[in-house]
């Protein structure tokens, strides 16, 4: 009989310790991966809202494109349109008329004569195109006409004209009115009258 004495002592036959398990070797992968799952979709999240933020900076930028575009075709259209010069020209025209015909009153170039009919001669001697007569009125002290012009520029050489006559010569015409009424835009109104009243 062979016997043979095993010592249990021995450093081999202990009971080893391991210091990481495989289920926590596990464990620990698996939240490695959750945790590069989560990382990732918040990148992806973020990256979805840069991609919105751009498109909505692109369309505002394209909006500030078309409105500046259609601003700057306005400003042309404007600067062509040169019907405001038109009606600043035609102004200063009139106002130069007005005050040819105001100088030519504080001038004393109009003036009056004896006898009716020499008036009626001597104006339908002062024949200017575009000016007709509407309304005159005679009396010993007191001389008033009323008439119209397509062009208000023409009434100055009109009244001009008077000097030309002996018979306006020596009265002075103190009243001179030029108007335009709204419903009849195409043509000017005028007025001129000695001091005094008309008394029929």
């Amino acid at each position: 009989m062979i016997v043979q004495q095993i010592n249990l002592y021995q450093e081999r036959f202990k009971e080893k310790k391991l210091w990481i398990s495989a289920v926590q070797v596990a464990a620990a992968l698996l939240l490695v991966i959750a945790a590069a799952a989560i990382w990732s979709f918040l990148l992806y999240h973020e990256f979805e809202q840069a991609e919105q933020r751009n498109r909505l900076v692109k369309a505002e930028r394209d909006q500030l494109t078309a409105e500046f575009t259609t601003a700057n075709a306005e400003l042309a259209k404007l600067l062509e349109d040169n019907r405001l010069d038109l009606k600043i020209e035609n102004t200063a025209r009139q106002i130069s008329a007005r005050k040819r015909v105001l100088d030519f009153v504080d001038a004393n170039r109009f003036g009056s004569g004896q006898g009716f009919s020499d008036f009626l001669v001597a104006l339908s001697n002062l024949h200017v195109d575009d000016i007709w007569l509407n309304q005159i009125r005679l009396t010993e002290n007191f001389v008033q006409i009323k008439g119209s012009a397509l062009n208000a520029t023409e009434v100055p050489g009109y009244f001009d004209s008077f000097s030309a006559e002996p018979i306006f010569q020596g009265n002075r015409f103190d009243l001179f009115q030029l108007s335009r009424a709204k419903d009849s835009d195409w043509k000017v109104d005028f007025e001129i009258a000695t001091s005094g009243d008309f008394n029929e």
